[in-house]
């Protein structure tokens, strides 16, 4: 992740830091950070990117307040379960003195202008405003799914799920930016033709093994990642990382059947991170271990 699009935090005593973990995770337009910290310390924070900014928090502050581009700052109190949105352009900046436990922040950085390309939506002149410390169901729903996504231990995950995941995020918060306003209309991709189906199956078939990601499935189908996703749901009857994940299932019950290949090999041929990933995996779809599998057929 850039630097210029990272929450910038200035701890006030290093030594009293208990615990700081950060995780990060870019894509076209838009990137994630994923922060837990036990400090029962003061801190100085700081945002200035060129992106939009959306923060979920599962804080408990003691003290301290927030301020967004010149505004009355918010004080500082339990936030868990709140989110902050702050449009491109304005200064966050502030302090805070948390309560001694692990806070946790997701936050999202995304570009306007490539979300105003995802949805093929003009946004008018439309200058979002800034939402400090608010609740939204589904949009809290889609940030706690990433937050937990990114710190699952010794759980790496798939880039097209965490794309997906900080993708509709993105989205969910444009249209609430949105909402009242006058935007021309959301086209309908509708199913996926006959031979943009058979391109992207092909593709998928034949990289199983890879990292894919949204922008190169959409790529094959010549759309954006927004109405790839919709299209292909509406095509195969499942999003695009459940799909994928489903042919490597598939792919690893033929090699299990077939070879005498190691687990971790079979596992390194259908693109999972490593066989305890893979075991969760097929365990979780076919109901048995890849061991106990491969001996009852």
């Amino acid at each position: 992740m850039t630097e210029g699009n990272k929450l910038k935090l200035q701890f006030r005593n290093a030594g009293a830091l208990l615990e700081e973990v950060n995780i990060g995770f870019e894509s076209a337009g838009f990137s994630v950070q994923h922060s837990r910290i036990r400090l029962p310390a003061e801190y100085d924070f700081s945002w200035d990117g060129g992106r939009h900014y959306l923060a979920h928090h599962d804080l408990v502050l003691l003290d301290g307040e927030m301020e967004v581009g010149g505004e009355k700052p918010e004080p500082g109190r339990d936030i868990r379960d709140t989110m902050t949105f702050v449009p491109a352009g304005q200064l966050i900046k502030g302090w805070a003195r948390p309560a001694d436990r692990i806070n946790v922040f997701t936050v999202v950085n995304f570009d306007p202008d490539q979300m105003e390309s995802e949805l093929q939506v003009e946004f008018n002149g439309f200058e979002p405003r800034a939402h400090i410390y608010f609740h939204e169901e589904e949009l809290g729903t889609t940030m706690r799914k990433l937050g937990r996504l990114l710190t699952s231990s010794g759980r790496p995950t798939s880039r097209i799920l965490v794309e997906t995941l900080g993708l509709t995020a993105a989205i969910e918060m444009c249209r609430i930016s949105m909402t009242g306003m006058e935007t021309s209309k959301v086209s309908n991709s509708g199913q996926l033709g006959n031979a943009k189906r058979k391109l992207v199956q092909a593709y998928i078939e034949d990289n199983l093994a890879k990292d894919m990601g949204l922008d190169e499935l959409a790529a094959v189908c010549g759309l954006s990642r927004f109405h790839f996703c919709r299209a292909f749901k509406a095509t195969f009857g499942a999003p695009p990382y459940q799909y994928v994940n489903q042919r490597r299932i598939e792919k690893a019950k033929q090699m299990l059947s077939t070879t005498g290949l190691p687990v971790s090999s079979v596992a390194d041929a259908c693109g999972f991170i490593g066989a305890s990933q893979f075991g969760r995996a097929f365990r979780s779809q076919v109901g048995l271990t890849p061991l106990a599998f491969r001996k009852a057929t």
